[in-house]
């Protein structure tokens, strides 16, 4: 089953800074009420055109995935936990403030933002 996003669909971008790396990344919607991600972008400042290409096609694999079916919880449950360059603590996410890589973040961004995952948040929503 494929479902493509519309031509014109809403969007958020996110900046951090993992351990001094600015990491950029958007995410598409199918709804904008619901805010069901269908797609993603990862863009990262001062690194190699290889690491760039790599982030790029699993952006692109990711959007694939889920544009056919595949639960964002599952999405963000693949990426949780992995160890990856740059690692350490985030900056300019209210709730997560550390990880150990873009992808284990972009996992847990996904699990508590969009799969209600308080427990891997580092500030819970009380604390806000």
């Amino acid at each position: 089953m494929n479902k493509p996003l519309a031509d014109y669909r809403e969007s958020t971008t996110q900046k951090v800074v993992i351990n001094g790396t600015a990491v950029y990344f958007t995410i598409g919607f199918y709804d904008a009420e619901r805010r069901l991600p269908g797609e993603l972008f990862v863009s990262i400042k001062k690194t190699g055109s290889n690491e760039r290409a790599i982030l790029d096609e699993v952006a692109r694999l990711a959007s694939k995935l889920l544009q056919h079916g595949l639960p964002v919880e599952e999405l963000g449950t693949m990426w949780h936990g992995t160890i990856g360059i740059p690692a350490g603590p985030v900056q300019g996410d209210g709730r997560i403030k550390n990880c150990t890589g873009i992808l284990d973040y972009l996992g847990r961004h996904l699990l508590v933002y969009y799969c209600g995952r308080e427990d891997l948040a580092h500030v819970k929503v009380e604390a806000l």
